[in-house]
C-alpha cells in the first residue's frame, strides 16, 4: 500500500510567508515526489489545471494587513510553477474562485499581491478568474448592501448540475425553507425543491486536476473552513447555495436556536431593511440587536446548522465527479489540497477572525481526511462537527475515504504530538464555543 493511502494527510512546518515557496518544495521532497516535476504523478501535458484558492474578501477593519482572511499569494506561485512544469508547455492553468458578493476585487488584488502575480504570468498559459456573476458594494463595518453590480463571471460559462436524490439535501424534503442571507429565498428554493441544482463554473468542471488551496479558519456556520468548505467558491451565484433553513428547530428550521427571540425578530427586520432603508437606520437596528441580553445568532451561525454541511458535501461531490453540462465523469477528478495554516483564523471566522500563528501547511489527496486533521490541529473534536462527522456516511464515499480513523504523518514526532494534542487550541465562534472543543474553552468567545 502506498504512503498516500496509509497517510492521506501530511502536516509540515512552514514558519512564515517569506519562506513559503521553499517550504512547499521541502514538503514535496518529504512526500517522495520527483524534485524536478513534483506534480507529474497527477498532471500530464495537455491537461487543464485549476488552482482553487480561498479569496473570500478584501481585508478590512482589524483584519487589514494581518494575512488572516484569504490564501496567501506566496503559496499560489509554487503551485503554479509546479503545474506548468508538469504540463511541459502543453495545457493551461486557471487560478479561480468566487469570493463573497461583498469582495471588492480591485482592492483585493492590490492587498493580496494578486496583481503582481498576474503581471508575472502575463503571456503565460495562466489565467486568473473571478467566477462571480455579481458583486455588491457593502459597508464593511455594518454589512449594509449599497448596491449590486453585474460581473462577466466565468468566460467559459456555467453548467447547471442537478444532483437530484444524490444530494445530501434531498432527505430534508420538499417543504424545507432554504435560505441564504441577503439573497431571495424564493430563488434558492426554486433550485432545491424537486431538484438540487447548482450553477457551477465550466472552468472548474472542465479541469483535469484541481489544486485546492484553502485558508484554515473557524467558521460561524460550519465550525471550520478548510479543504471541503473551499468548494463553495466553484458556484457562480450564491443564491444556489442553501446555507440554512428559516426559523428555529421547533419550526422546522436551523437558522437559530429555539427560544432566541432576538434572533427570531432580527431575521425579518434584516430582510426588510437591507437595500431599502438608509444606512443610519440599518446601523441603529444593528446597535439595538447588539444591546440585547442574549447574543444574536443569524444566518445559521451556530452548531445546530444542519444545512450548510450538506451543501458543501454536494459541491465536493460535484468537484470530484462531474464535468461540463453536469455529466458524470468516468473517473473521479484528482483533488490535491494544500492548506494555508501558516497564519490561521480563530474566533469570529470566517470574516472577522483573530489571527492565529501556526506556521504549518497541511497536504493531502483526500479533502475529508485533510479537514479531520485540521480540526484536530485546531483543538476541535471532528465527531462534534457535522461537516466532518458525516464523512463517515456512505454517501461521502463519493469524495472521501475517511472512515473514522485519523491517519496523518509529520516530519517530526513532536509535530505529531502537537497535532494530536490539539496544540492549536483555536477559539471557536460564539455559536460553537463549548460544543466542539476537545477541551472546554479557557476564554469567552467574542460576539459576532
Amino acid at each position: 500500500m502506498s504512503p498516500a493511502l496509509l497517510y492521506p494527510a501530511t502536516v509540515w512546518r512552514a514558519p512564515d510567508y517569506a519562506t513559503a515557496a521553499a517550504s512547499v518544495r521541502e514538503l514535496f521532497g518529504f512526500l517522495g515526489l520527483d524534485t524536478t516535476n513534483p506534480l507529474g504523478r497527477w498532471i500530464q501535458p495537455g491537461m487543464s489545471v485549476v488552482v482553487k484558492p480561498n479569496w473570500v474578501k478584501h481585508e478590512f477593519g482589524e483584519t487589514a494587513g494581518r494575512h488572516v482572511l484569504y490564501t496567501h499569494t506566496s503559496l499560489l506561485r509554487p503551485l503554479i510553477v509546479a503545474a506548468l512544469t508538469a504540463l511541459g508547455g502543453a495545457g493551461r492553468v486557471y487560478v479561480a474562485d468566487a469570493p463573497l458578493q461583498g469582495c471588492d476585487f480591485a482592492r483585493f488584488r492590490r492587498q493580496s499581491g494578486l496583481a503582481q502575480l498576474e503581471a508575472l504570468y502575463a503571456g503565460a498559459p495562466v489565467e486568473f478568474l473571478d467566477l462571480r456573476r455579481q458583486w455588491a458594494e457593502i459597508d464593511d463595518a455594518s454589512s449594509f448592501v449599497r448596491g449590486v453590480h453585474a460581473l462577466p463571471g466565468d468566460p467559459r460559462g456555467y453548467s447547471l448540475v442537478d444532483l437530484g436524490p444524490r444530494s445530501r439535501l434531498a432527505c430534508l424534503g420538499v417543504n424545507a425553507r432554504f435560505a441564504v442571507t441577503d439573497y431571495r429565498s424564493e430563488t434558492t428554493n426554486g433550485h432545491h425543491h424537486g431538484a438540487h441544482r447548482y450553477l457551477v463554473s465550466n472552468t472548474v468542471l472542465g479541469a483535469d486536476v484541481i489544486l485546492n488551496v484553502p485558508k484554515l479558519k473557524t467558521h460561524m456556520k460550519t465550525g471550520l473552513t478548510g479543504a471541503l468548505k473551499n468548494f463553495i467558491g466553484i458556484v457562480g451565484s450564491k443564491d444556489f447555495l442553501p446555507h440554512f433553513r428559516a426559523g428555529s428547530p421547533r419550526h422546522g428550521g436551523d437558522e437559530y436556536p429555539d427560544g432566541h427571540w432576538v434572533s427570531r425578530a432580527a431575521s425579518p427586520v434584516r430582510e426588510l431593511l437591507q437595500t431599502r432603508a438608509p444606512l443610519w437606520v440599518w446601523k441603529l437596528a444593528r446597535a439595538c440587536a447588539g444591546a440585547a441580553p442574549s447574543p444574536l445568532i443569524h444566518g445559521g451561525g451556530w452548531h445546530g446548522n444542519d444545512t450548510l454541511w450538506r451543501t458543501v458535501h454536494d459541491l465536493v461531490d460535484i468537484a470530484r465527479n462531474y464535468g461540463v453540462d453536469g455529466v458524470r465523469r468516468e473517473r473521479p477528478r484528482p483533488i490535491l489540497t494544500l492548506v494555508d495554516a501558516i497564519v490561521g483564523g480563530e474566533n469570529r471566522g470566517p470574516l472577522k477572525p483573530r489571527p492565529k500563528a501556526c506556521g504549518l501547511l497541511v497536504w493531502g489527496e483526500d479533502p475529508g481526511m485533510v479537514d479531520v486533521t485540521c480540526a484536530t490541529l485546531m483543538g476541535f473534536d471532528w465527531r462534534k462537527i457535522p461537516l466532518l462527522s458525516h464523512l463517515c456516511d456512505a454517501q461521502a464515499r463519493a469524495f472521501s475515504e475517511f472512515g473514522g480513523e485519523l491517519a496523518f504523518r509529520a516530519p517530526a514526532a513532536e509535530l505529531e504530538e502537537f497535532v494530536l494534542g490539539g496544540g492549536g487550541n483555536f477559539a471557536a465562534p460564539a455559536g460553537w464555543a463549548g460544543e466542539i472543543e476537545q477541551c472546554r474553552p479557557t476564554e469567552a468567545p467574542e460576539a459576532a
